[in-house]
């Protein structure tokens, strides 16, 4: 089976609940950037030049977690710069998983297919 059963069943019961109430759209995925910020130089990425007005910002952890609960989504992917750097980042899985959310764990770009120690 390509993904657990669990987790099949949660987005499975997700939308039928949207298809019976009707819900014209709703979200599978929230993408949560809680920051822009990235410690990575990665060729051929413009966020630093995309995101320079922002690269400060972050969102709190409340601000985060509340927007889990607004959208709704079963699952929640977090992104942005770099998410690991999110000082609070520890807190917010912990919050997501207590609102029963599915959290896939993401690496930065330029660590694809890499081991760490190698």
């Amino acid at each position: 089976m390509r993904f657990p059963l669990a987790l099949t069943a949660k987005i499975a019961r997700h939308i039928i609940r949207h298809k019976v109430r009707r819900t014209p759209r709703f979200a599978l995925v929230l993408q949560l950037e809680p920051l822009h910020t990235c410690n990575l130089t990665c060729t051929g990425c413009g966020r630093i030049r995309e995101y320079s007005t922002s690269l400060k910002d972050m969102m709190s952890l409340e601000d985060c977690l509340g927007s889990a609960v607004e959208c709704d989504a079963p699952m929640v992917s977090i992104c942005g710069g770099e998410p690991l750097i999110y000082p609070k980042i520890e807190e917010l899985i912990a919050g997501l998983l207590e609102q029963e959310r599915i959290v896939p764990r993401r690496r930065p770009g330029i660590a694809h297919g890499e081991v760490e120690g190698s």
